[in-house]
């Protein structure tokens, strides 16, 4: 009963203190109430999506950020001190009324349940949500459907009830431990075969029963994943920075009664801090001692146990990789191709390794959230990561009069290649050939305008990599300029065409 008093009595106080920084810092003059319209509205929820005007009222001069269903998000516990500060420090104002004209959207849900905002944004507008992302960061549809080598076999129960039991027959000889979720993503318990509920609407899920365990604790590692375009997909991550994340309780393969043993999702976390703070440092403060960056800690720990922590992270990109290049198309169905550049987002992808460090792939959570409380020690580790989205989704270089997108600071001189003597050396250039596509006389404004934005991105990156054309550097060879073989696309095939022949001319674009 404490805890649960102490729980409201934090959401409280967060909801209070965000209230009147947004109230002292943007006042509402036009009905004269220094608290503005949330004050009596009691929460806010996003108007009509129209692009944005000269009439702005007290802020006609900074763009503006919306905060989707903002007081609802945080009684549900979503941290945006974060998000809040690096928008002040970027130059955005923040405005809550039903009529505002925003440039950005900022969404801890999705926004796209009621009404057709796919539709209806500007294209001068930006939202952090991506359409169909729900085909990923949904539980069932990630972990479900089969086809992905880095996440553990997984039945829809009851739907898929005789595919599990047949998996079971197959493989009897197998003493299998099983994870039956929740769909709604709490209430996870480790069972046998004979305990589980094979008639209750949940996920079965095989479990890691041999994990790596750090300390004698179960450990999970996230990552940070940004989509910034759909078609071309364009996806990265916040590289070498991992959230560590450990069980509260030593780990005892006898026993799977006590989630705080066996778990690393949904339990109380608070007495795995010095833990995690510990392991991010490193043993014997190796990361003090050898001056290493504290997001890099985790890497010197694991190195320093003699796992190949470039395998570690060969894994990541690759599981990613794998994701996207099954699930795309159905992902693509949600773009609107008029609307494509408006979307942008941010998700936490959960692996759990076992003890060869293997990585399985969990789960990719929606908007993960970031607060202080439950982390204390990543604190500039989820400031430098909001502030990468934001750069690299061009949300960081919005202005009033929109002249830093990247069709006006990119040229078109800039995707020009000169390094394909064909285009030059040929009187006969056929636009049909796929040999001249990256011909400037064969590509078109389209086209072009795609590749301004992955150079502005790519200009713009912070402490990010493409999670395609990454650690494949057999792929960007001067001998070798084939083109790796996916289903994403004749957009993606162009500009992965175009960095191959960027990356022989300069390593620079090779990541």
């Amino acid at each position: 009963m404490i805890m649960v008093w102490m729980l409201r009595w934090m959401i409280l106080v967060q909801v209070l203190s965000v209230t009147f920084l947004l109230c002292l810092t943007y006042p509402d003059k036009q009905n004269g109430n220094h608290c503005g319209p949330m004050c009596s509205k009691g929460e806010y929820i996003t108007g009509h999506h129209t692009p944005l005007s000269t009439d702005r009222g007290i802020v006609n001069s900074r763009p503006v950020v919306n905060f989707y269903r903002l007081i609802t998000s945080l009684k549900r516990g979503y941290s945006l001190t974060h998000a809040l500060n690096i928008f002040h420090m970027l130059g955005f104002v923040h405005q809550e009324s039903h009529r505002t004209q925003w440039d950005v959207l900022w969404a801890h849900e999705s926004p796209f349940i009621s009404g057709n905002l796919t539709n209806k944004v500007h294209h001068n507008q930006k939202v952090s949500q991506v359409p169909g992302m729900q085909q990923i960061t949904h539980k069932a549809k990630l972990t479900t459907q089969g086809g992905l080598k880095y996440v553990p076999k997984s039945f829809l129960i009851p739907q898929q009830k005789l595919n599990f039991l047949e998996e079971v027959k197959k493989n009897k000889h197998k003493n299998r431990l099983w994870m039956q979720k929740n769909i709604e993503h709490r209430g996870n318990q480790v069972k046998k075969l004979q305990e589980l509920d094979l008639n209750k609407e949940s996920i079965i899920q095989e479990y890691i029963s041999n994990p790596y365990l750090a300390q004698g604790r179960k450990m999970s590692l996230g990552i940070y994943v940004i989509v910034t375009s759909v078609d071309p997909l364009r996806v990265y991550i916040v590289d070498t920075k991992y959230v560590i994340r450990c069980t509260s309780k030593l780990y005892d393969p006898e026993d799977f009664t006590d989630p705080r043993t066996c778990i690393t999702d949904g339990v109380d976390q608070s007495n795995a801090a010095n833990f995690r703070l510990e392991l991010e440092k490193g043993k014997d403060q190796i990361t003090v001692k050898y001056k290493y960056k504290e997001d890099t800690g985790s890497n010197v720990v694991f190195a320093r146990e003699g796992y190949d922590t470039y395998w570690i992270q060969s894994q990541l990109y690759d599981a990613v990789r794998d994701v996207f290049e099954q699930k795309w198309s159905s992902i693509k169905h949600y773009i609107n191709p008029t609307r494509r550049d408006s979307f942008f987002c941010i998700t936490r992808w959960d692996f759990v390794p076992d003890e060869d460090f293997n990585l399985h792939l969990l789960e990719a959570n929606m908007s993960p959230n970031m607060p202080d409380a439950e982390h204390p020690f990543y604190v500039s580790f989820f400031t430098s990561t909001l502030y990468s989205l934001l750069r690299i989704s061009g949300v960081g270089d919005i202005r009033k009069n929109n002249s830093t997108r990247p069709s006006y600071i990119i040229r078109d001189s800039d995707v020009m290649l000169n390094s394909i003597p064909s285009c030059y050396n040929s009187s006969n250039i056929s636009c049909n050939n796929e040999e001249y596509l990256l011909c400037p006389q064969c590509m078109t404004k389209s086209q072009i305008e795609m590749l301004k934005a992955l150079v502005f991105e790519h200009l713009n990156r912070h402490g990010v990599k493409r999670v395609f054309h990454t650690q494949r550097m057999d792929d960007f060879s001067s001998n070798n300029t084939q083109r790796v073989n996916t289903n994403l696309g004749s957009s993606f095939d162009l500009y992965h065409d175009w960095l191959s022949h960027k990356c022989q001319l300069d390593m620079y674009w090779c990541y």
